[in-house]
């Protein structure tokens, strides 16, 4: 059993599902705003499972089995469920088919891209163009080792993909992301190839899933975000009536990591609003 990450805080359960590329540890500052009321944990999705290999996962789907049955197998029922990117699908995912699991949940920015843009995908897979599509060539291209994690940190501070991140939330992301080698340097955490991998096999059918989800919902859209954009969001409010849907402006698809404060008050008062103290 891969035992869950500890973001700390006591009182109802909160299950964190986290992106492609950031281990759970990523989002500490953004629980450090839940934890005086709620006690946040997150299992590590099967890229940080040691010794797991790509192939193992030909979709999203078995990663959506790993998270209900890490829930199952710590007894866990009825409980706030969060999911960002990646993360975010499967929560959704996880929710339709085990309602019993989640009483609420909220998806940041999830990875339901354009129906146009998940046509294209197809038809570039058809075409044996997966590995072609620039996400997937970045992280395979993503620098692996440094000499310090305070080397790391200073060169991820200069990097304009990190420019709105706070501090609080890089030195998050280097701590977590990185472990000690026996040299002292540093390196990945999460292997490059299976980010690339999530990147190749994002699903192209997962607007056939949304109209069935029935848990109360918030859903969180970063207002520049290039991922959940603004017509998928109409889509999605269309299909699913009941949900709540908040923009963060000035936010792009890293919201929880660019504005931790704000992302967690949107979401202590939907929880609120349920009666979830």
């Amino acid at each position: 059993m891969i035992q869950p990450c500890d973001l700390g805080g006591s009182g109802p359960i909160v299950h964190l599902a986290h992106a492609n590329g950031f281990p759970p540890g990523t989002y500490r500052p953004l629980a450090d705003t839940l934890s005086h009321r709620y006690h946040v944990i997150s299992l590590p999705s099967r890229p940080l499972w040691p010794g797991s290999h790509p192939e193992s996962a030909p979709d999203w789907h078995p990663l959506t089995d790993d998270l209900i049955r890490g829930l199952d197998e710590l007894g866990l029922r009825s409980i706030l469920g969060i999911g960002h990117s990646i993360g975010g699908v499967l929560t959704m995912w996880a929710a339709i088919r085990r309602p019993d699991l989640f009483r609420a949940v909220v998806l940041i920015d999830p990875v339901i891209l354009p129906p146009p843009w998940l046509w294209l995908m197809r038809v570039m897979r058809t075409l044996g163009l997966r590995e072609r599509q620039p996400l997937v060539q970045t992280a395979l291209r993503r620098r692996r080792t440094w000499r310090s994690r305070e080397r790391c940190y200073q060169l991820y501070r200069r990097n304009p993909f990190f420019a709105a991140w706070p501090d609080e939330s890089l030195h998050a992301y280097v701590e977590a992301g990185t472990r000690e080698r026996a040299d002292g340097s540093v390196e990945l955490v999460y292997p490059p190839e299976w980010e690339a991998h999530i990147f190749a096999t994002t699903p192209t059918d997962v607007w056939r899933a949304v109209p069935r989800l029935q848990t109360p919902t918030l859903v969180i859209r970063g207002g520049r975000s290039n991922t959940f954009r603004p017509t998928s969001q109409a889509l999605m409010r269309y299909l699913v009536p009941r949900a709540r849907f908040v923009v963060i402006p000035g936010a792009g698809h890293l919201v929880p990591m660019e504005r931790p404060a704000e992302t967690g008050e949107t979401v202590r008062g939907f929880f609120a609003e349920l009666g979830e103290q």
